[in-house]
């Protein structure tokens, strides 16, 4: 049996690593406003009093909201095919490495969870990571098939019974302006001016507010059908061969989709309804549409972007930077700017952050094969005490 290492560079896929550089930077755009204010506590994602606050908020909402984290675990899954196609040459365990990796990735993400900021995606990644071992083997039409069903099927019916209740009393589903007020001013008062142990127990209090056992089964069913469509994508041979007919159709049929589901709170009225079919068809939809752009823009140009795909080599490195440096600049043990920025202070924050962190990754990449975090992570993973 060979050696089974991480991807050397020359190996990687610059495609796969130009994507993820491009959603570390609407992640960033959708996560800034939960950094500096209770957001996870407010019911609509456009509530600012200025106009040029709410345009900004419109913006983000439309074009990446619920749309990255998808991206994230779409690439997620076809990095999840390149580590079991490698297992599999080298004649190694991939159940045995692949869960070594999940299990560092929950660690780290419990770290991030508990110390840095309550928003973390690693732990459930982790998690659905070990379901998603069950699909692996599955053809591409399988598993996107499957994936279409899991995603599609369960949100329909959830939306039929929104519907019917719609229908029946349409102030039922009116959203509440002011959404949870106690639980507002207790994050404004934990986060301004806790210490950093109340700071703590309140991440904590947050990250259970959305990670509850209610809650999970609907983590699952967004998260695991990305993982698969991600899968057959790549087995596919989306991101090493040329397929220019099947970009154009996924781009125009996922598309039209993201244009009626995410525009529907504007066409119609926002209610939880109409959110609920935005976030949960909508943002997938306008991730495969961004995917399928992307790679026919790659592919007609043949663009390196080298300083976007060296921010997509060290993607883990670079979530984890954007939560220390945003917690440092609102919390209480920082600066203390929590609930104290406009919307607009905070698109010219995302655009400094990320611009420093392109900057920053493309110098570390000409000297270092791998982000500090990745270096970690692989440590663990490949970690032996065999001779």
């Amino acid at each position: 049996m060979d050696a089974f290492k991480a991807v050397a560079k020359k190996d990687r896929l610059h495609s796969l690593d130009i994507l993820r550089g491009f959603s570390l930077l609407g992640i960033l755009l959708v996560n800034m406003k939960s950094f500096h204010e209770p957001v996870l506590y407010e019911s609509s994602f456009v509530s600012s009093k200025y106009w040029s606050d709410r345009l900004i908020e419109q913006f983000i909402n439309l074009f990446a909201q619920a749309s990255f984290y998808p991206l994230f675990s779409f690439l997620f899954g076809a990095g999840t095919v390149i580590f079991y196609e490698r297992a599999k040459e080298k004649g190694q365990s991939f159940n045995r490495y692949y869960s070594k990796r999940l299990i560092g990735l929950l660690i780290i993400g419990a770290i991030h969870a508990a110390f840095i900021w309550h928003g973390d995606i690693l732990t459930n990644y982790a998690i659905i990571g070990f379901i998603f071992m069950i699909f692996l083997k599955w053809s591409a039409d399988r598993l996107w098939k499957w994936a279409l069903w899991i995603l599609i099927l369960p949100n329909v019916l959830m939306s039929l019974l929104l519907f019917f209740a719609y229908a029946g009393e349409p102030a039922s589903l009116s959203l509440n302006e002011s959404g949870s007020q106690q639980s507002i001013q207790q994050s404004l008062e934990v986060y301004q001016t806790g210490s950093f142990l109340e700071v703590t127990q309140q991440r904590l209090t947050d990250w259970a507010y959305v990670n509850n056992p209610a809650n999970g089964i609907f983590l699952v069913l967004s998260i695991l059908p990305l993982f698969m469509l991600g899968a057959s994508a790549y087995k596919r041979g989306w991101f090493h061969q040329s397929k220019v007919q099947e970009w154009k159709q996924a781009a125009l049929l996922s598309g039209a989709a993201a244009a009626v589901f995410k525009g529907l709170p504007y066409y119609w009225e926002e209610n939880v309804l109409t959110q609920h079919l935005q976030l949960s068809i909508g943002g997938p939809a306008l991730t495969l549409c961004y995917v399928s752009i992307g790679l026919l823009v790659l592919d007609k140009w043949q663009l390196k972007l080298s300083p976007i795909r060296a921010t997509g080599r060290g993607s883990l490195s670079n979530y984890l930077l954007q939560s220390f440096i945003c917690t440092l600049l609102f919390y209480s043990y920082g600066l203390g700017f929590y609930g104290e920025i406009t919307e607009l202070t905070g698109l010219i924050l995302v655009v400094i952050i990320y611009g420093v962190q392109v900057a920053l990754s493309h110098i570390w990449f000409k000297r270092f094969p791998f982000g500090p975090v990745e270096w970690l992570l692989r440590k663990w993973i490949y970690f032996s005490f065999r001779a």
